[in-house]
């Protein structure tokens, strides 16, 4: 395992600054929006994208499944037939994996919504199975977000059934802290899965207990009182060797500057990660 710097810990806006931040602070994985890399590809050409990164040594960690899940049928498919090109330019810039959150609670009808979210994530699947590329899904913990009519996939008991719905081999999770603790889940929760089920992970913090955490007010990884240790362990003994993203999403400003904050998330993944693998 080893850190990846994620955008929500920066104030960078585009490529270029976030990818030199990224070599500066020591960082070799970087979790990229993928409308940055759209809009530089379009300026410069895929080729010179991919020499950014190679020339700064990064590696992308992960893309972001460009296309929304939730939308009417002509809009999904349309994306749907531009992702293959999509997810060969993240394939050349080192991404293994494509990944999408769900909704823990849901107002429409159960049977249809989870039958069409179903029937596409298995389409999308599908479209990058033969790219060698893996599905991860979010599973969504925080019970603010727990408030529509019909509940769904709050935990990963939930998504390893939803996984079943679904039939594709290259489907796993995205695995959040966050999520996680939120969800009253353990250690060996995580241990318990499948290597090839673990396909992405996020990190952070937060000093509420798990039915007050709200989703967009997280912090550092260390700031808080998840256990992130027992979370790392959990997830190393299942055989995950991937990147880690400090994915802190927030509404009010974070301390410091983006450099010290990202020197400061490196040190702590780094140290979390050691004492996860026992080396410390």
């Amino acid at each position: 395992m080893e850190p990846c710097l994620h955008p929500t810990l920066v104030d960078e806006t585009s490529l270029v600054p976030y990818l030199d931040l990224a070599r500066e602070t020591g960082y070799r994985y970087v979790d990229v929006p993928f409308h940055w890399l759209e809009a530089e590809a379009e300026r410069r050409g895929d080729a010179a994208v991919e020499a950014m990164f190679q020339k700064r040594g990064l590696v992308l960690a992960n893309l972001g499944l460009p296309l929304n899940l939730y939308d009417a049928e002509p809009a999904f498919l349309r994306d749907l037939s531009l992702l293959p090109d999509r997810a060969r330019l993240c394939l050349r810039l080192g991404a293994r994996s494509v990944t999408a959150f769900l909704w823990p609670s849901m107002d429409e009808e159960p049977v249809r919504y989870i039958s069409q979210l179903a029937r596409r994530i298995r389409q999308v699947a599908v479209e990058l199975l033969p790219l060698g590329m893996r599905v991860g899904l979010e599973y969504v913990g925080p019970h603010h977000l727990r408030h529509r009519r019909y509940p769904f996939v709050q935990s990963l008991a939930d998504l390893k059934t939803f996984w079943e719905a679904i039939g594709a081999p290259n489907v796993g999770a995205l695995v959040d802290s966050y999520h996680w603790y939120t969800a009253g889940e353990h250690e060996d929760d995580l241990a318990q899965l499948p290597p090839e089920k673990v396909v992405y992970v996020h990190i952070n913090d937060t000093q509420d207990a798990p039915e007050d955490a709200h989703d967009g007010r997280r912090l550092l990884p260390g700031d808080g009182r998840i256990p992130l240790v027992p979370f790392l362990r959990g997830l190393y003994r299942a055989g995950y060797r991937g990147p880690v993203a400090a994915e802190v999403l927030h509404e009010a400003p974070l301390d410091g500057t983006g450099e010290s904050r990202v020197r400061l998330v490196r040190e702590r993944l780094e140290q979390f990660i050691a004492l996860a693998k026992g080396e410390n």
